[in-house]
């Protein structure tokens, strides 16, 4: 058995208190990389930032449309990882506000880590100064991480005073672009969109490294990619946000790269209910892959019947049936279904179900119905609606027969009932 003594020899020692912050250095070492960068210093209480500002002159077009939209904040974050938890911290951010025909974007570069607190007192100062804020993943990571920050330095104030409408553009982005282009990475949009081209581009992996390696005293020129790379993101933020105007005000007609179902969906959002729906129908005639047209026209059924328009609704399903496959079988049930659930009409619907399974008896003699396995999942589907209807309209029969005998004016075997308006309103 070892002693108290013994047992307390084995723990591990405390750390010794940590050093004083050197005030001075640190300022000197913030007035280094300002002259490195030819940058300003800009001095808050609780330290510096580094002030970098560059004009980037956008197309017409595009400012164009960017001045129609409420004025907005176009912001992105480079940090020491990839965590929003306490430990990572923001080391450089961007800025960008429309000026005219130019984004003047602000970058607040972090000299050293005793200087957070007057970097994020400038950055919220700047965001505050708009009441939109534009980002690309900033609804996942770069604001959450900027939040965090400001609550780990007591600057709850600056934090209420962020913009409260937040345009997150990655989900637009992935309704739009996703499938077409087989992601919606920002470098993937850049280059399949907007047509841009970066050349030696700092990847965001080494984002964090360059940063550690001039904190171990390199020179600050490892950073001037990170700079590079901050503000190409910025800029990319806004002319992702004019192609999305451009889109929603009708340039989706002649788009090359564009999820039409996405498309749709995004008119939707934005009110644009009659765009979406020609759209979708345009969109099926032009479908080549079977999935795909019945994936477009169940949206737009979806989207006729909401705004009451069953006749479109049905022949956007009717228009489908003309040839003899497993695909015109599964036209042929939606238009009984909705003839079933939306007209009422149980005879029609009926004569449509029918008409589903003598299709799909000719797609499967004809060979046009696939596999065994794909005709029999249709042939369950379109059995099942067939007995649901034969009960669902012998059940209508007997009620009406019912009513009939209720309303006749002469009772089995009597005399004539006398009629009066009470007695048929009964």
């Amino acid at each position: 058995m070892r002693s108290l003594a013994d047992r307390l020899a084995t723990l591990p020692r405390p750390r010794p208190a940590a050093q004083p912050v050197d005030h001075a250095a640190a300022r000197e070492r913030a007035d280094r990389l300002a002259r490195w960068f030819g940058a300003r210093l800009d001095v808050q209480e609780g330290g510096a930032a580094v002030v970098v500002e560059r004009r980037i002159r956008l197309p017409s077009d595009v400012a164009s449309r960017l001045a129609t939209l409420a004025p907005g904040s176009y912001f992105d974050t480079e940090t020491t990882g990839l965590s929003t938890g306490a430990g990572t911290v923001v080391f450089l951010s961007g800025t960008g506000r429309l000026l005219g025909d130019e984004l003047v974007v602000r970058q607040l570069l972090l000299p050293d880590y005793p200087h957070e607190r007057a970097l994020l007192r400038l950055l919220a100062a700047d965001l505050a100064e708009r009441p939109r804020l534009v980002t690309y993943n900033g609804r996942g990571f770069d604001l959450p991480l900027l939040a965090a920050r400001l609550t780990v330095n007591g600057l709850f104030r600056e934090q209420a005073g962020l913009p409260a409408q937040h345009d997150d553009l990655l989900p637009v982005a992935r309704r739009l672009f996703r499938r077409p282009l087989g992601g919606a990475r920002l470098a993937t949009i850049e280059a399949g969109v907007l047509g841009v081209r970066r050349g030696l581009d700092c990847p965001g992996s080494e984002v964090p490294l360059r940063y550690f390696s001039y904190l171990r005293g390199s020179s600050p020129d490892v950073l001037a990619d990170v700079l590079d790379h901050n503000l190409q993101d910025v800029v990319s933020v806004a002319l992702l946000e004019g192609e999305v105007v451009r889109l929603r005000a009708g340039g989706w007609v002649h788009a090359d790269v564009l999820d039409r179902r996405g498309m749709a969906v995004e008119l939707m959002r934005c009110g644009a209910v009659d765009d979406a729906i020609g759209l979708l129908e345009d969109a099926s005639h032009a479908a080549t892959d079977a999935g795909e047209v019945v994936a477009l026209r169940r949206l737009a059924t979806r989207l006729l019947l909401a705004g009451g328009e069953v006749e479109r609704a049905e022949a956007l399903w009717t228009s489908g049936t003309r040839r003899a496959s497993l695909d015109a079988a599964t036209a042929w049930i939606e238009v009984a279904r909705i003839r079933e659930r939306h007209r009422g009409d149980l005879h029609g619907a009926m004569e449509a179900a029918a008409a589903a399974s003598r299709v799909l008896d000719l797609a499967f003699a004809l060979g046009r119905g696939g596999g065994m396995r794909e005709v029999g999942k249709v042939r369950l589907r379109v059995e099942a609606r067939l007995r649901r209807l034969r009960r669902w309209t012998a059940a209508a029969e007997r009620r009406a027969a019912a009513q009939r005998r209720r309303v006749s004016p002469r009772g089995p075997g009597g005399p004539p009932l006398p009629t009066w308006p009470g007695r048929l309103a009964s």
